[in-house]
């Protein structure tokens, strides 16, 4: 199956790390965050990577030997949702696609749940062990975590804003998804109406188009995964976890040594 990175981003949150890379190339105890991604996917079994760069395009071009690339050149100017009608454009998503964010950390085994998972034209993965993350990042979970609730059968209901307790956070998104050619269409066709509709429809994140597509009427399946997963959002972030590794905690939340090799990518 193609998979379809979206690194247009500069990752303004992690502040004077994304001066001179994308937040993509941030190192993570030692190797990039774009490295370990790829890495993950390719370990579990995905070697036909497309990447939608737009900030420091070059350098994620030299990062990342034997993947296409497609340059986002409103990069600046939008945001996750746009990076995909990029890839949309290009005839990428025709035969269906798995999406991924660039700046996450991932096991592989988060991957192969995801593409063994029955088929449904859009499925994405949860972290229900996401509090075990957001408890070493934060004081308070809840003034970082998003909206997330799913019906007794898996099927998202309402994702992305503040919840107002734990009882509307039954996971996280994970940055991931996987689209089948009906689900591709469907939600390409939507987003397209909407931006008719709205251009500010181009600064949606993702969690933002789910939400307006699950709003419209549409429908997203999830399959859960329990840990596996970090996000790197801030500076905060990234001491943490490099922290949490040197004491050897942090594998009990993602095991960083099944995404770490030598930066061979290909």
């Amino acid at each position: 199956m193609r998979t379809i990175i979206l690194a247009a981003g500069r990752g303004s949150r992690l502040g004077p790390l994304t001066d001179q890379r994308p937040k993509s190339l941030v190192p993570l105890a030692g190797i990039p965050l774009l490295t370990r991604l790829l890495n993950a996917l390719r370990t579990a079994g995905l070697s036909d990577i497309t990447i939608v760069t737009g900030y420091q395009s070059d350098l994620i071009n030299k990062a990342a030997p034997g993947c296409r690339t497609l340059h986002s050149p409103r990069w600046a100017h939008t945001n996750m949702a746009a990076s995909l009608l990029v890839a949309a454009d290009a005839g990428l998503l025709e035969d269906g696609a798995v999406i991924s964010y660039s700046d996450i950390v991932v096991e592989p085994r988060v991957v192969t749940t995801l593409l063994s998972a029955p088929r449904a034209p859009l499925t994405l993965p949860v972290n229900t062990a996401w509090l075990d993350v957001w408890s070493e990042r934060m004081a308070d979970p809840l003034a970082d975590a998003e909206r997330l609730i799913l019906d007794a059968n898996g099927r998202l209901l309402d994702i992305g804003g503040a919840p107002r307790g734990l009882h509307e956070v039954h996971a996280q998104f994970m940055g991931l998804l996987r689209l089948d050619p009906d689900g591709a269409r469907q939600l390409i066709s939507f987003y397209r109406d909407a931006l008719d509709a709205d251009s500010a429809a181009e600064h949606w994140d993702t969690t933002t188009l789910l939400s307006a597509w699950l709003n419209a009427g549409g429908t997203a399946h999830t399959v859960p995964v329990r840990g596996g997963w970090l996000e790197v959002d801030t500076p905060e972030d990234k001491d943490r976890y490099e922290e949490l590794h040197r004491l050897g905690r942090l594998a009990a939340i993602c095991a960083l040594d099944t995404t770490e090799k030598d930066g061979d990518n290909r």
